[in-house]
């Protein structure tokens, strides 16, 4: 459906080559295509992709102007996808681009009045459109972005007439020129360079370092404003892209690296000898302190079957940690044996001495094999220290993983 049109008084090939000309003095880029109408586009799609509707004069905008022969010459219709606006700005950028569309139409009109071959009047411009967008293409004191159009073309200088239009501003002497082959570009123009650095590109570099993904949008949109207008600032804006995404792929490395940390430090706690910290104890062992002997017997370091202790936060095992069984307690005493006499044999063949000789005894009080059992134990078991002070017994306790503590025996169970 057309936007707009234009009712011209030339054939289809002028026609095309005024608009596409009106339209360049716009600052779009207008495209021959091989069914012989016009593409015309303005603006950066990445620019749009990022800011959508807010990318302002960047806003990506894309039309075709169809030509087709009528009576008085040629009809140029000015059609745009309202859906293509949609997805690249949201409903507002639908709407913008439906302005922009209906307000270049508007100033092609204008334009192509002044050179005399617009038949009727020339289509309304919508409200407030193209305020920002581009000057008005009659203000006296804007120059085109273009070079003049060849002789020929509807509007152009004669050689004769000092570079003033006919006043008819038909071509000369009825002539034309041919359009350049599809394919090429003749419209559009790159700009001239300016002196003047893009803002935009400033900020971009700015927020690479202080605010990483800002730096990487406000640079997208400085490079779109660049490569429209030929300010400087291009390495300036790379530079925040470029920065920022150093950052942010920085930043996120540091994080998962903090999160695995975290996590690591996080389960060697849970895994380390339980009493190092005053955690709840699984598999390990505990020692009877050098000065502490068990009740009952102040020659030897016993445990005796059948004894309760509380929790042992410190890892030395005194008189102070016995309570009776039937109030609240941690382990329970469930079997006792010394180990062979002669030179400490290590840790590591103690601890193996202990899983042996505990799993061992755990059916004989408990009621059912270790392997099937819901409760645990631990083991006090003989230190290099104590070893050489005659210590040679290691204790079973047993406990409940399910509860920090227990009342009464466990004996018999079977749990």
């Amino acid at each position: 459906m057309a936007t707009a049109e234009l009712r011209l008084s030339v054939p289809v090939d002028s026609a095309r080559d005024a608009v596409g000309y009106a339209l360049a003095e716009q600052g779009f880029t207008a495209q021959p295509t091989a069914s012989g109408s016009l593409d015309v586009s303005r603006g950066s799609m990445g620019t749009t992709l990022v800011a959508g509707a807010f990318a302002g004069q960047d806003m990506h905008v894309r039309f075709d102007v169809h030509f087709s022969e009528i009576p008085e010459g040629t009809l140029a219709s000015f059609e745009h996808s309202t859906l293509g606006g949609f997805f690249k700005g949201g409903a507002i950028g639908a709407a913008k681009v439906g302005d922009v569309v209906r307000d270049a139409a508007h100033r092609a009109g204008a334009r192509l009045a002044e050179q005399g071959v617009l038949v009727g009047g020339v289509p309304a411009s919508p409200s407030g459109a193209g305020d920002a967008q581009q000057p008005a293409a009659t203000d006296s004191t804007w120059a085109p972005p273009v070079p003049p159009a060849p002789p020929g073309y509807p509007g152009a200088a004669s050689a004769g007439d000092g570079g003033a239009a006919p006043a008819d501003g038909a071509p000369v002497g009825g002539a034309h020129t041919v359009a350049p082959a599809y394919g090429s570009s003749p419209y559009g123009t790159v700009p001239a360079a300016s002196d003047r650095t893009n803002g935009i590109s400033i900020l971009a570099i700015i927020l690479g370092f202080v605010f990483p993904i800002g730096g990487i949008i406000a640079g997208a949109v400085a490079l779109a404003q660049i490569k429209r207008t030929g300010e400087k600032g291009r390495g300036l804006a790379i530079t925040g892209i470029v920065a920022g995404a150093v950052i942010s792929v920085l930043t996120i490395l540091a994080v998962i690296g903090l999160l695995i940390f975290s996590f690591t430090v996080g389960s060697k706690a849970s895994s380390a000898d339980p009493f190092d910290v005053p955690t709840f104890p699984q598999d390990g062992g505990v020692t009877v302190g050098p000065s502490e002997a068990a009740p009952g017997d102040e020659d030897t370091f016993t445990l005796p079957v059948g004894v309760c202790l509380d929790d042992v936060p410190s890892g030395f095992i005194s008189s102070s940690n016995i309570v009776e069984c039937g109030t609240a307690h941690t382990y329970e005493v469930f079997s006792s044996f010394l180990l062979t006499e002669g030179s400490f044999p290590g840790d590591d063949a103690i601890a193996s001495a202990a899983e042996t000789g505990c799993e061992s005894a755990f059916p004989s009080f408990v009621g059912i094999p270790y392997d099937q059992s819901a409760l645990n134990y631990q083991y006090v078991a003989p230190t290099e220290g104590t070893w050489a002070d005659g210590d040679r017994e290691i204790s079973c306790l047993l406990f409940d993983p399910a509860v920090q503590e227990t009342t009464g025996s466990l004996a018999g169970s079977a749990r």
